[in-house]
């Protein structure tokens, strides 16, 4: 069971009622949000200091929220029971949330912008459009695994951070690792990046940084939704394709025909955020969660993990070391095209930078940066 920052979060946010808000002036709500901001103090007194300071968004001792969920197995998925493990949890402290799961992302998202969900868990292709920043997370090449991810988002949850996590009418309130995004090759005979020149390819339609990749290498690229994508390329409809490693784990595994497999060298990492809507999660709360989720981060990884398991080695194709060079130089020029295009954030990518030289100091880069 989780245990920790949430469950002290709800215990002691709704344990006993509370004064309101609007009683107190300026100077203590400054006071009071200075509190809740600072990871120097102790969680219980950020805590009490959060419940002052956010009384009024109480209705009769619990708040009340709906959290739409992303699960491409819906209610029966793993990523749906986790959310729902934490909604009985919470009962006992006073948080009611509403679940309503989604098979189809593109249906969730509709539902957080129209204001039916509080919040929505998604994938981090489509955060993008919500959050540049964390959208950014998913940059080409930009964090090597997830011990690079992890350290990132150590970052990323401090206090400091808080205005680049809240863009316009949306904020985020955590992240989780999903894995990575791959490409996947339909035959033995294209083992290579270069190889996928003028091959039929499939692309997730919302992933704007693997769509960048497939014009890249040239490929006779074809956009559908996700599972649509794993479908054709299973069914041998498709040479190759780039896609997240959970969604082969969904709608691939067990269906994949003799010859195909994984190139071993992952071309961005992939992820899934909490986006809430601002009205309904204040900086101090959004803060908190996000703390929380770092807190969880391991157990994320795990289940990840666990799945990954379940390939048989002979599926991973392995990809020399020249040539993973070579694909790396070309995923650092997308990323700086992107850029410069304004779609990936320019501090984000300076920062995966910097987690990449913390961890590798002798990387060229680390000399002379260009991001």
């Amino acid at each position: 069971m989780i245990k920790g920052l949430w469950s002290v979060f709800l215990l002691v946010l709704f344990g006993v009622p509370n004064a309101n808000a609007a009683d107190l002036d300026s100077k203590q709500q400054d006071k009071l949000q200075a509190t809740v901001m600072s990871q120097n103090l102790p969680l219980e007194k950020r805590i009490r200091a959060l419940k002052k300071l956010y009384a009024d968004q109480l209705e009769n001792g619990k708040i009340n929220r709906s959290f739409c969920v992303w699960d491409m197995l819906g209610k029966a998925g793993p990523v749906f029971a986790a959310v729902d493990d934490q909604r009985l949890r919470s009962l006992h402290y006073g948080l009611n949330l509403t679940l309503v799961a989604y098979k189809d992302e593109d249906s969730l998202v509709d539902a957080l912008t129209s204001g039916q969900c509080d919040a929505a868990l998604i994938s981090g292709s489509r955060a993008l459009s919500f959050n540049r920043f964390a959208g950014t997370l998913e940059a080409l090449g930009g964090i090597p695994d997830v011990q690079h991810l992890q350290m990132l988002m150590q970052v990323v949850a401090s206090p400091k951070m808080a205005d680049k996590l809240q863009q316009g009418d949306y904020v985020v309130l955590g992240v989780a690792s999903l894995g990575e995004n791959y490409a996947y090759s339909g035959n033995p005979a294209l083992n290579t990046f270069a190889g996928m020149a003028g091959k039929d390819l499939v692309v997730p339609d919302n992933d704007v940084s693997l769509q960048a990749l497939a014009g890249q290498l040239k490929a006779n690229a074809r956009s559908g939704g996700l599972l649509s994508s794993v479908d054709q390329f299973v069914t041998g409809q498709a040479e190759a394709m780039l896609a997240p490693l959970v969604a082969y784990h969904v709608a691939g595994a067990g269906k994949a025909q003799a010859g195909m497999g994984i190139m071993k060298m992952p071309v961005s990492q992939s992820t899934i955020q909490l986006i809430g809507r601002s009205e309904r999660f204040p900086i101090g709360l959004a803060q908190i969660l996000r703390e929380d989720f770092l807190f969880k981060f391991d157990n994320y990884v795990k289940r990840v993990e666990k799945e990954r398991a379940n390939i048989a080695a002979s599926f991973w194709i392995d990809v020399p070391a020249d040539e993973q060079a070579r694909e790396q130089a070309r995923l650092r020029e997308l990323r700086i095209a992107l850029r410069d295009k304004g779609v990936y954030d320019p501090l984000m990518l300076k920062l995966q930078r910097k987690i990449r030289c913390k961890v590798d100091s002798t990387r060229n880069e680390c000399l002379k940066p260009v991001e």
